[in-house]
Order: structure tokens, then sequence, then C-alpha cells
């Protein structure tokens, strides 16, 4: 977890907000109340951004109060996955101030102490990446679900179109009886694991199945209370097929929502079956949604004999 923050910073009372943007997009503000905000992909993370170059633990910004009673922000880094920079410059534990843009892939957060208007409480989850580009077409996709499907899958339509629901949820908890038991459930499972990654060529489900597996060979490993030197580099293979499977989801969605938002039916049910292969899980609330939304879609006429 988080280390713990330095003795200089101190807990305020005075909230703050973090402005959060896509290179170019409209900033969406997040206020905060706590002296703490950890930022990254995390389901732990305080400001949760769900964007496949983002890691678990990007970086935790604290507040605190400096000699003269002013507020003062520090910035601390995670050795992550993924680089952080600070106004262009690799970021490095320290402080920041207000204009200080935070640099993540092509995500930017930046500090604005002045409470703006609507900014959203804190743990918020960030819309996915792709969808911050959506949101001149999300009206049109709704409307076009409406001509399509006469108002009956209108919910189903216009949910796909905003499409905030994530792609992995928070995993069931597992239980094994005896630490060879663990280990030999470890070994399964991160073997099943790197064949299924080794496979995504010919079936991008197999990330996230991939995903699912290296976790379950993690956390079993975590169970056994041994090292298993020979699964040293499970979490990073966890980590690796977690960013595709994401990846792959955010931009088949975006395929999706512009053949919706252009009124292609055809071209709907070929995305639309693409993006089922992503997300192999019948029982995925994203899955339901979209199954509702390619059983309503137009079939295509059959040509008659002699024709």
């Amino acid at each position: 977890m988080p280390a713990s923050p330095t003795a200089e910073v101190t807990a305020s009372g005075k909230p703050f907000v973090l402005l959060v943007s896509l290179v170019g997009g409209k900033p969406i503000p997040y206020q905060f109340d706590q002296s703490r905000v950890l930022v990254g992909r995390g389901i732990d993370a305080d400001l949760r951004i769900e964007h496949a170059g983002v890691s678990r633990w990007q970086f935790l910004v604290e507040r605190g109060l400096g000699s003269m009673g002013e507020a003062r922000f520090r910035i601390t880094p995670y050795e992550a996955t993924n680089a952080t920079y600070v106004n262009d410059r690799p970021a490095v534990e320290g402080t920041i101030v207000p204009g200080d843009v935070v640099a993540v892939a092509d995500v930017r957060v930046t500090l604005e102490r002045k409470i703006e208007k609507g900014a959203r409480k804190k743990k918020q989850d960030l819309p996915p990446a792709r969808m911050l580009l959506l949101t001149g077409v999300v009206g049109m996709a709704l409307f076009v679900g409406y001509l399509f499907f006469g108002g009956g899958e209108e919910d189903d339509a216009g949910e796909l179109a905003t499409a905030q629901t994530r792609l992995f949820a928070a995993m069931p908890e597992l239980r094994c009886g005896n630490p060879v038991e663990c280990d030999t459930r470890a070994h399964d499972a991160y073997t099943r694991a790197k064949k299924l990654l080794s496979q995504a060529g010919a079936d991008p489900g197999n990330l996230y199945r991939a995903t699912l597996e290296f976790d379950k060979a993690s956390r079993f490993r975590d169970q056994s209370g041994r090292p298993l030197p020979d699964m040293a580099d499970v979490g990073a293979l966890e980590d690796q097929a977690r960013a595709r499977a994401e990846a792959e989801f955010a931009d088949a969605k975006f395929r999706l929502q512009r053949a919706m938002a252009a009124g292609d039916a055809k071209r709907c049910a070929v995305e639309a079956a693409a993006l089922a292969h992503i997300v192999p899980d019948e029982r995925h609330p994203y899955r339901v949604k979209l199954d509702a939304y390619r059983r309503a879609l137009p079939k295509p006429k059959e040509k008659g004999i002699g024709e």
C-alpha cells in the first residue's frame, strides 16, 4: 500500500480539486476533502482512472499546511509500469502547486484548489478513456437506438452508447486448504494463464481469461505463504494481460459506438459480434446488455431462389 505521508504534510480542512482529461479533452473536476488522494487504475484508488496506460497505483497527492498556514501539496510517484511526469519532466517526490500538470500516457491531472461548481465528489470512477472522446455522439447514439428499436431496447442501446461498465469487477474470494494445495492450484492457474496469453492473437477473449487466471495464481500463491520463485513474474504478467484486455475492450466499444452513431445496422452487428468475443463471460453485466442489443438488431434479409 502507499507509504505514510511525510512529517511535513498534515491535514487541512479545505477541499481541493483535481481536473482530469485526455490530451486536448475537456477537464472533468473531482473534489476531495481528505489529505491523501491515491490516483490509479486499482479498485482501491481514491481517484480511479480506467485507462490502459495508468497503473494500479500511479501516484499519491498529499495536502498539508506550510509554515504560514498556507495549503501545500506533494506528489509521490510509485514504481508503476507507466511513467509519471510533472510539467513534462519525470516526476519525483516533491512539491506541486496549482496549475501543475501531471501526465500519465495521454491522461492529464491538474491540481486546482478552487472548488468548481459541479465538481464530483471523491471515490468516483473516471469514465474509460475512449468515452471522454465520445461526448459529442452520445445523444446521436441514443436517437439512433430509438429509431432502430422503436424504444423497446432504448435503455440497452443507450447504456452501450455511454458504456461506463468496467471490464474487470472485484474478484471473488478464493480458498485453498493447505500450503501444498495452494501451491498446486497456483501453478495450475499460472500455467493456464500463460497458455491463454500466448493464444490471445487468435482469440482476444483469452486476454480476459488469462487475467482472471493470473489473478487466481497470485492469490493462491499468497495463501501458500511461500515465494514460488518460478512464478515471480505473475504480477507483471497479470498487469500486462489486464492492460491489453482493457485496451481491446475500450477500442471495440469505440468502434461499436461509432457505428451506432452512424446508424449503420450492418456495421453495428459486425462490431457488436467482435466486442462479444472480447467479453467471453456471458454473465458479465456489459455482455448481458450487449447480447440484448444484438438480438434487437435488424436481421439481414435472405435472398430468395433465383435472386
